[in-house]
């Protein structure tokens, strides 16, 4: 990659789909620009959007720890913070985690930014989803840096024009060309951006 690419995919990182085996078998690491990243098949991730069942959740005396279960792995969700991000989910739940990758002594885990109750079916389109797109030879041919870099000037985009009452899809388009409202329907999914009215996008913060 680049360094150029690799600087701006560590600017905004876009919040990855992957499997939690994939975040445990990766190669580890942190640099000036991160706290912590994996590599995966030559993609710098360090945020991450994972679906799982939740299987434990505590509240300990300095933060709040639950871990998920996607099938291939168990991970640990810890936030030392943000106590309402658990407060609508329970042991059993299907839920959509988007965090943070972090390592501490032996233990990764992730620093949830985003924890959503969703339907137990989306789990297994998710994995179909991994195993059709984000493990193809789309990242050997380095997709998933593009599609970062785009959902990076996007992002850019909302929090330079908005005013305070959010950006219209229609000034995204202007200002960016068609393919913005795809880019940001990407960054709906992915927990980066929220819809504060019907058609008007605000930049999470």
């Amino acid at each position: 990659m680049p360094e150029l690419e690799q600087k701006q995919f560590q600017k905004r990182n876009v919040a990855c789909k992957v499997l939690i085996s994939s975040i445990l078998d990766g190669d580890f690491a942190k640099d000036d620009l991160s706290a912590g990243y994996v590599k995966l098949n030559g993609a710098i991730v360090s945020r991450v959007n994972v679906i799982a069942n939740l299987v434990f959740k505590s509240e300990e005396d300095e933060y709040y720890n639950a871990i998920i279960d996607d099938g291939t792995a168990k991970i640990s969700l810890k936030s030392f913070e943000k106590k309402a991000l658990f407060s609508n989910i329970g042991v059993g739940d299907a839920v959509l985690v988007v965090g943070k990758i972090r390592e501490y002594g032996n233990e990764r885990y992730i620093m949830p930014e985003i924890i959503k109750k969703v339907d137990t079916a989306w789990m297994n389109l998710r994995k179909l989803e991994l195993k059709e797109v984000i493990f193809s030879k789309k990242i050997e041919t380095g997709s998933i840096v593009k599609s970062a870099d785009a959902g990076n000037e996007i992002y850019g985009l909302i929090k330079k024009l908005d005013a305070g009452e959010g950006v219209p899809v229609e000034d995204l388009i202007g200002a960016y060309g068609r393919d913005a409202e795809k880019i940001a329907n990407k960054l709906l999914e992915n927990g980066d951006i929220f819809e504060i009215k019907p058609g008007r996008l605000k930049i999470l913060e």
